[in-house]
């Protein structure tokens, strides 16, 4: 009874994404057969997948291990924490789309701004919320690594980074995600690859269909890897726990 729900439930998902996407097409004015028909290059289509990921992905780690580290620095000192907690959350609440124009006048055009305006949308949320994750740790764990005379480096290694791992790696998936839907708005600041260069250049030439393969595409390559990332997340608390 409970399978047959479950897959009930997963067929009704997919038919309200494929209403989703008829009645997107529907609004631009998008026939099936201008799909079909569309000269667009599935290498090109692949290529540019394939580097809008690479950058979502490297930059989301080097946020992802420097916002851990600086979460645990704003954790264990209160001076550092008071000091710049304001600064932060200042910058945090702003949105990344208004860094754009800023990000041009200091980098220029190309990589650097992409990375800049990538980095600072994913470095502070990742830095409040590890925080928070080291601020929440069971303190008898931490009163018994004290009791025994552990160091602030062991202390680190071998109870605190441990018992937030599950929550950090769930971090990582929310930050990459997010990666994901800035990378667009990021790729239009002079590169001259990946999917949202492609969409800029498939609006100047009007060319809709193409550009709704290109959401489409997106879509789904955020939903396959947040599902694989899930499921290594899974895997590795069961094996750790």
């Amino acid at each position: 009874m409970f399978i047959s729900k479950l897959n009930s439930s997963k067929i009704l998902g997919g038919l309200l994404v494929l209403l989703f996407f008829i009645i997107l097409a529907l609004s631009l004015g998008i026939t099936l057969s201008e799909i079909l028909n569309s000269r667009l290059s599935i290498d090109l289509l692949m290529k540019d997948l394939m580097i809008s990921f690479l950058r979502v992905t490297i930059i989301s780690i080097i946020a992802w291990v420097s916002g851990v580290l600086g979460g645990y620095l704003l954790y264990y000192s209160a001076i550092l924490n008071n000091l710049f907690i304001p600064i932060i959350n200042f910058i945090r609440h702003i949105s990344p789309f208004v860094w754009l124009p800023f990000a041009i006048i200091w980098f220029g055009l190309g990589e650097s701004p992409v990375i800049f305006i990538m980095f600072i949308t994913l470095f502070f949320p990742t830095l409040i919320a590890s925080s928070g994750h080291f601020s929440n740790l069971p303190h008898e764990y931490l009163d018994e690594g004290h009791v025994l005379g552990a160091s602030h480096l062991q202390m680190f290694i071998h109870i605190e980074l441990p018992l937030t791992l599950p929550s950090l790696m769930h971090l990582f998936r929310l930050i990459w995600g997010l990666g994901w839907t800035v990378i667009i708005a990021a790729e239009m600041l002079g590169v001259n690859n990946g999917m949202g260069f492609r969409l800029m250049d498939f609006r100047y030439l009007l060319k809709y269909p193409e550009m709704f393969i290109y959401f489409i595409t997106m879509g789904f390559a955020g939903i396959i890897v947040d599902s694989l990332l899930n499921i290594l997340i899974n895997r590795s608390n069961k094996k750790f726990n």
